[in-house]
């Protein structure tokens, strides 16, 4: 049996330095395209309006960086630290479901050494761009140690990887991702009780309690079992994690 530990965060300014210039430098980036193409448009153009709803369109593409708020960050550190003493030297990690892969750039700045690869797989197209910019640093040779992957996590081939790790399970259509792993190899996984459907958290197999997210993901043993309370003055929700041996 595994013991399972409770800890909580309250909301709080978590951003390194690192974090910050990359958030503020993509979003000036944004604004600055955003302006330039107004103007310029708007000069040989009347439709200023239609323009606008254009450009909307483009800087809320522009500036897709929720995967850098508060609670994917505080998750995510979590995993670092709970997660590192696991791994082995010369790591290779698979992460599905990996959004924009912030957690290889995490794990790569906490502990440049220390991974041979980590692969992100993602179903949507739209969310490589970013991945590739965020993890450029170690993506260039012969220094290449990231790769994103646009495919179905569920299709993909986990022969080889030292440990998979899936922080967005209530994303995923069907746990065949999970089936697929072999024997043997370490497990990572987070969740959360958050039921929502809607655009924001688009949850389409939710995990409302701890124990029914540990019963969908059964290891052969298991390092680490906890929750962390995200709290918000107007809220919060309970993530969950798990690390193991398939």
């Amino acid at each position: 049996m595994f013991r399972h530990v409770t800890s909580k965060v309250i909301h709080s300014n978590i951003f390194s330095p690192g974090f910050k210039y990359l958030f503020f430098k993509s979003y000036f980036y944004a604004f600055s395209q955003f302006i330039a193409e107004v103007y310029t448009r708007s000069y040989y153009s009347s439709s200023l309006l239609k323009i606008l709803f254009t450009q909307k369109r483009k800087i809320n593409n522009y500036m897709e960086l929720e995967s850098f708020s508060h609670g994917q960050i505080q998750s995510k550190q979590w995993l670092c630290e709970q997660l590192e003493p696991y791994l082995p030297n010369a790591a290779t990690i698979c992460v599905p479901g990996s959004w924009h892969n912030v957690l290889a750039f995490m794990l790569l700045t906490r502990n440049p050494n220390k991974y041979r690869s980590i692969v992100g797989i993602d179903v949507d197209p739209s969310v490589k761009t970013l991945a590739d910019n965020i993890c450029q640093a170690w993506m260039i040779s012969p220094t290449a140690i990231v790769n994103n992957v646009t495919q179905n996590a569920n299709s993909f081939n986990y022969d080889g990887y030292n440990a998979v790790i899936n922080c967005s399970v209530e994303h995923f259509e069907s746990d065949e991702w999970f089936r697929k792993i072999n024997p043997g190899t370490i497990v990572c996984i987070q969740s959360s009780n958050v039921d929502d459907s809607g655009d924001i958290w688009k949850i389409s197999r939710p995990n409302k309690t701890y124990g029914e997210f540990v019963e969908k993901y059964p290891l052969t043993s298991y390092y680490f079992s906890g929750t962390k309370e995200i709290t918000y003055d107007t809220g919060g929700y309970s993530r969950f994690m798990i690390i193991g041996i398939k």
